[in-house]
């Protein structure tokens, strides 16, 4: 923490702003991805055909019947990608498959003078299908040993010896569900090619560089060929992390082989059929406690749905191996990831990243041995926290762990948590068909990559000749003020009032090979990159000053858009 003397003149960060398009966002004038089309002519609509299916071989596809339809300009199919068919990370996503993996999975693209048309065009299309048995639930994954992917372990201690001398020793499983991010603003793209040959992406998406790189791919294009820009986004909770890049490719082939600008809005009904969700899990384990209440060992396995796909499923199960301790310390832990592979949507990124449902299983465990111990849920929660001196199974320090038990009691205390019990009991014992309950857990929340490359940002910053600043960097804006904080950034960094620094939208030829917006480290990350690139230019700046002023460097003060 920088000293008093350090800290920057009359700064701007911290100061409470509005969001710099909250105004925009109130009125509706803020523009989305698929808002952009209305500056552009003869654009085309993409409309996907999707299988009835979990689990298929396509035997034919006849797409001649779509083309006599009225209004329809094209049919996109794997015979048309010039490049590599394929829109995951891992290449384990054909764009357009030949083996159908969920239900509402995708088989080919329809472009349409209007979207009606090119629904009609797709409903068209003669598909003859071949069912194949499929795995719907991740206990009959489970059964089969259907799995993908690493199946990573933490461990630490002497686990065996740890259940064996508990005093009390359970075991147990239980298995819970995912959830839909449901932002406003479904998947979109829209893509055209300019007069250079560039192919031009603007898409709903929190990770441009990695869209940039798949459109790229499907393309049989150099990175270099491909811009993707990110105007701003109407929600994204993780969803839009790895799920967008595949619909911009296919706005992108699109508008490669009409020589038209392609736009791709999912319905409501497609973003929930077609695009990934937060991975449902299925856990079992072994605990044991000592006699007055404390872990003494836990040996689990926990299971992921990642579906038809790996998408992000590795990092999600890591990230869940390693908040599976939550706030507790579990002296002997040995659990085991597994991510099963299902005929369903590729489960993705969601907020949290695998850390709640890592999370729930200790709690779930917590919870139901409670009574069996003889004690409140709340008392062996607290018996557990961790304390100063102690680490995490991963082998990371735990500072300051007094203060999980000083929070525990302040909260149960300000939250007159026993006064709402007795009167949740009261309530209860008249209310023979209504329940009531309270829980208190505390939650272990990380920040950042687990991957240490990720943990970087980029920014490029004009000084004009009048004073005004332009900043770019690599964060992508939905709704949660990173350009303005940035803003903030730059103003503070550079010395200048906060109206003077404006932002333009996130884009891959402006700042490159970024990571997503993730992590929850959008403003930490950016917000290092934008200060460094303004602290280069401000000291540049200083020693042309100081040669002016015939003082030295540091000596130069940047205020207020007045240099003294």
């Amino acid at each position: 923490m920088k000293s008093l003397a350090e800290r920057p003149e009359n700064p701007v960060v911290g100061v409470a702003v509005a969001h710099e398009h909250g105004a925009e966002h109130a009125t509706g004038a803020a523009l989305y991805t698929d808002d952009l089309i209305v500056r552009h002519q003869n654009v085309l609509h993409a409309w996907p055909l999707q299988a009835p299916h979990a689990h298929a071989r396509v035997m034919s596809l006849d797409v001649a019947p779509a083309l006599e339809v009225p209004g329809v300009a094209r049919v996109l199919t794997a015979e048309d990608v010039p490049g590599i068919n394929d829109a995951g990370i891992k290449e384990d996503e054909p764009l357009f498959p030949r083996e159908v993996m969920f239900h509402g999975h995708a088989v080919c693209w329809v472009l349409g003078e209007s979207l009606e048309a090119a629904r009609l065009g797709a409903e068209a299309i003669d598909v003859e299908y071949e069912p194949l048995p499929s795995l719907i639930t991740l206990t009959e994954a489970i059964a089969a040993g259907s799995f993908q992917g690493r199946e990573p372990t933490v461990s630490r201690g002497d686990v065996e010896t740890g259940l064996t001398n508990g005093t009390h020793r359970f075991s147990g499983e239980f298995e819970f569900g995912g959830q839909e991010h449901f932002y406003l603003e479904t998947h979109a793209s829209f893509a055209y090619v300019d007069e250079g040959g560039q192919v031009f992406v603007q898409c709903s998406t929190q990770h441009p560089s990695e869209t940039q790189e798949i459109v790229a791919r499907v393309l049989g294009l150099d990175n270099h060929d491909v811009t993707v820009q990110c105007l701003r986004m109407g929600g994204g909770f993780g969803g839009k992390e790895m799920q967008p890049h595949g619909f911009a490719a296919i706005a992108a082939l699109g508008a490669t082989l009409t020589g038209r600008p392609v736009r791709l809005r999912l319905t409501r009904n497609q973003d929930i059929t077609i695009t990934g969700k937060r991975h449902p899990y299925h856990a079992s384990w072994e605990v044991s406690f000592d006699e007055d209440g404390r872990l003494q060992a836990l040996r689990a396995t926990v299971t992921s749905d990642g579906g038809w796909s790996l998408d992000l499923s590795e990092p999600v199960m890591q990230r869940t191996l390693c908040h599976i301790d939550n706030a507790y310390w579990i002296p002997n832990v040995e659990v085991h990831g597994r991510v099963a592979k299902t005929n369903k949507t590729s489960q993705t990124a969601f907020r949290g990243f695998g850390g709640p449902q890592g999370m729930l299983v200790i709690e779930e465990i917590l919870g139901r041995y409670a009574p069996l111990l003889g004690l409140d849920p709340t008392e062996l929660r607290a018996r557990n926290l961790y304390v100063s001196g102690q680490s995490t199974p991963y082998g990371q320090p735990v500072r300051h762990a007094e203060r999980l038990a000083e929070i525990w009691g302040q909260v149960h205390q300000r939250a007159d948590v026993r006064g709402r019990r007795r009167d949740i009991e009261d309530f209860n014992a008249t209310h023979p068909d209504t329940r009531r309950a309270l829980a208190v857990t505390p939650v272990k929340f990380g920040i950042s990559f687990n991957l240490t490359a990720f943990n970087q940002a980029g920014a490029l910053v004009h000084v004009y000749r009048d004073g005004s600043v332009l900043i770019n960097h690599g964060g992508t804006e939905m709704g949660q003020g990173l350009h303005t904080k940035m803003r903030q950034v730059a103003a503070t960094a550079l010395g200048v009032p906060l109206e003077t620094v404006r932002l333009a939208p996130t884009r891959t030829d402006k700042v490159p090979n970024t990571s997503a917006t993730a992590a929850s480290s959008g403003a930490d990350l950016n917000g290092g990159a934008v200060k460094n690139a303004c602290e280069q230019i401000r000291d540049r700046l200083a020693d042309v000053a100081a040669r002016k002023f015939n003082i030295h460097p540091d000596d130069v003060r940047f205020v207020d858009g007045t240099v003294t």
